[in-house]
């Protein structure tokens, strides 16, 4: 290891006590401090992250131009409040039952009097954290698909709250026991938007090459289960909706690349109405010519 990555990992190391003890802090205050707390949060956000923000700027859809300076903001204030509903997920309940509400979950509802069980389709989009701990309230026996963090003690960190929260984590060998865990009945959740670089496919998104992992395709066929999106969405009220889509169906003959690239169109098609609720920092389009053509 060379002196460049033992710096990184020092970095990661104090980044990561940084954080702990900051939510420590932060868990032991009352609800009516949320909006000083998001103010500050999105001003540190703005001073520690800039790097992030310009990256964001760069990758923003050449289509959202003439409001990028809105988007980027809402996007920086999203990231706010999703640390801060995680944070006070337990007091916000407690305080506002109505906090959390899901719309059209009579479609998860038929596909399990059908007999199947749903591979569901999240995004790095709004609070996706606290949309599958409400999975949980709402009955479902759910399992997240998850990839770690760069820090594994932050990955550890992360994966405790969802714990707290009786949500399963699956890190490894992921497709085999997402197969598993739907013919035993189990619900699944997969988020699938990040940058699958030689891993996926190339298909279209907002205009420019990317790679999308082939891997809720494979589930879904291998199964026989139904891939079912879910988006969060805030409303103006601080409320959150979680909005039941209908669920994507494969075609006889389709290509690998035709069913990735409709899962992808998927997502492009919710983000497009509210671009500020997705991380743009993710670097979507590097190394997209990595990606399989067919």
């Amino acid at each position: 290891m060379n002196i460049k990555e033992r710096l990184k990992i020092i970095r990661r190391t104090i980044r990561y006590y940084l954080i702990r003890l900051l939510i420590g802090g932060i868990q032991l205050l009352p609800i009516t401090r949320i909006p000083k707390l998001k103010l500050l949060l999105i001003k540190a956000i703005k001073t520690f992250g800039k790097k992030e923000i310009n990256k964001a700027y760069e990758l923003l859809p050449a289509e959202f131009a003439d409001r990028k300076d809105e988007i980027i903001h809402g996007m920086i204030e999203n990231v706010a409040l999703n640390f801060i509903e995680i944070i006070f997920y337990d007091k916000l309940i407690k305080a506002n039952p109505d906090f959390c509400k899901f719309e059209n979950l009579e479609i998860i509802d038929n596909i399990k009097k059908q007999g199947k069980t749903p591979l569901v389709l999240l995004g790095h989009f709004c609070n996706w954290e606290v949309l599958a701990y409400e999975f949980i309230k709402a009955g479902l026996d759910m399992t997240v698909i998850a990839r770690p963090n760069n820090n594994q003690k932050m990955t550890e960190f992360i994966n405790h709250f969802r714990e707290k929260h009786n949500l399963k984590v699956v890190m490894k060998n992921n497709i085999l026991t997402a197969i598993k865990l739907l013919h035993n009945n189990k619900p699944v959740t997969i988020l699938c938007d990040l940058n699958a670089r030689e891993w996926g496919y190339q298909v279209e998104f907002f205009g420019r090459n990317a790679s999308f992992y082939s891997a809720p395709v494979i589930i879904s066929v291998r199964s026989g289960m139904p891939i079912v999106p879910i988006f969060a969405e805030r409303q103006p009220n601080g409320n959150l909706v979680f909005k039941v889509k209908k669920p994507i169906v494969w075609e006889k003959g389709e290509s690998m690349r035709d069913r990735v690239q409709k899962y992808a169109k998927v997502y492009e098609t919710e983000y497009r109405k509210h671009p500020e609720f997705f991380f743009w920092f993710h670097d979507r389009y590097s190394f997209a010519e990595m990606g399989k053509i067919r």
